[in-house]
């Protein structure tokens, strides 16, 4: 991140990242969505399978360039990172996995408005210490529809990721009224929202003729987890775009220590794929 972007981050606890995807790619995306999901329901290996199958777009979404080099200093391992400098033949591979996609295609016009939710926890965590910050699992929205006209879409209270009293539980329902405090957070078509679970957010009110969906992807530190029903990495190799990166990424959460065993191996040399760290 540049110094803005990690101020805003920092002081809001998200960050509107411009253009992340073109035309074509929201074009594919939203010509693809078979079915809503949620983080219990992969179905990777049922009769409807999960989305990261539907098309080669909800792969490339694991790791866009600029998005995975922002998820590396919020989530990713320092250590790891650090290691990986230090060796000529590491291969690069992501310090965070993927904890589980949610697609939401509820939202239509008279959507009277979510509940206000995150917080801190187990993996709703913000912390920055010497330099680094120190997260949860930090969520990437991506955006299909433009919010700008103020017909609703995905809001928060900004601050709330580092705050200590719980928020007044007469404001949390955003169908009943919406608090002074809640800001829309506006996007244009193509854009990335992430923040941190650590945030209080929702989706407000939806008044627009057109209905809207929303696709999150949610990762982890790769040593952690929210959701129980893992991805199964050995499930993708099915397909040439899974490179040692992707496949990384959808490994379960372990420590990724040293010479440990694990799936997937590299594709080329069937080494470790963080033996090398």
């Amino acid at each position: 991140m540049n110094d803005e972007q990690r101020f805003l981050f920092d002081t809001f606890g998200f960050l509107i990242v411009p253009n992340v995807l073109t035309t074509v790619q929201l074009d594919q995306l939203t010509s693809t969505i078979a079915r809503p999901t949620e983080q219990w329901d992969h179905n990777d290996r049922g009769p409807e399978k999960g989305p990261l199958h539907w098309d080669p777009i909800w792969r490339e979404l694991l790791d866009l360039p600029v998005i995975s080099a922002l998820l590396e200093d919020m989530i990713g391992d320092p250590l790891l990172q650090a290691a990986a400098q230090r060796n000529p033949n590491q291969t690069g591979l992501p310090t965070f996995r993927l904890d589980h996609i949610n697609i939401h295609t509820h939202i239509k016009k008279g959507f009277a408005g979510g509940k206000l939710h995150g917080g801190h926890g187990v993996n709703g965590a913000f912390r920055y210490h010497d330099g680094r910050f120190y997260n949860g699992m930090t969520t990437v929205s991506f955006e299909l529809y433009d919010t700008h006209p103020n017909d609703g879409g995905f809001c928060c209270v900004p601050g709330t990721h580092k705050g200590n009293v719980p928020m007044p539980s007469d404001w949390l329902d955003l169908s009943v009224d919406v608090a002074p405090c809640v800001q829309r957070v506006s996007a244009r078509p193509g854009d990335a929202i992430i923040f941190t679970e650590a945030l209080t957010h929702g989706t407000l009110p939806w008044t627009a003729d057109t209905p809207r969906a929303s696709i999150f992807y949610k990762f982890s530190p790769h040593s952690a987890s929210w959701g129980a029903d893992f991805f199964a990495p050995d499930d993708y190799r099915i397909y040439d775009d899974m490179d040692d990166r992707r496949l990384a990424m959808l490994e379960p959460p372990n420590a990724r220590y040293r010479g440990r065993p694990h799936r997937p191996a590299r594709r080329d040399d069937g080494v470790s794929a963080e033996t090398d760290s």
